[in-house]
């Protein structure tokens, strides 16, 4: 599991992970009131890009600045335990790797302190110009650098 850390701390660590925190609605369960399983992808979706926004480096910036964005390469996703309506859920997002194009980041769902779901996510940086993978730019990957689980 990811350490617990303030987000007001981070420029002081080198290692922590941001806390995302959503709520359950009706439209995120199936007939059954569970929480529908590729509605789980949309929390840590949410949960990255607030992320990128905490570690200094949100979506519009990077599209403005340096003409990449952020896809998704792989995703890997262990569902332990369901979620229902209403539940209150708390997804951590850290950084496990980063490498010339990409960046490799741990993600769970949480509730009450208890993992229901546990994913790993490749991001890959390309060119909004032709689509293709691309080097990160050296701010981003100080960025994800300076926060990366070791």
């Amino acid at each position: 599991m990811c350490p617990r850390m303030e987000l007001k701390t981070v420029k002081k660590k080198l290692d922590f992970c941001t806390h995302y925190s959503v709520r359950v609605y009706y439209e995120d369960t199936d007939a059954g009131g569970v929480v529908y399983y590729a509605n789980y992808l949309k929390f840590v979706e949410r949960a990255r890009t607030e992320f990128l926004r905490e570690i200094g480096i949100p979506h519009e910036d990077i599209k403005k600045k340096w003409s990449v964005e952020f896809v998704v390469r792989s995703s890997l996703i262990d569902y332990i335990k369901p979620a229902f309506l209403d539940d209150l859920l708390e997804v951590r997002t850290c950084c496990v790797e980063v490498r010339g194009a990409s960046s490799t980041l741990k993600q769970e769902v949480l509730k009450e302190d208890t993992l229901i779901v546990d994913t790993t996510i490749k991001i890959a940086c390309i060119s909004m110009e032709n689509s293709r993978a691309v080097k990160m730019p050296s701010d981003i990957r100080v960025a994800f650098d300076r926060i990366k689980i070791t």
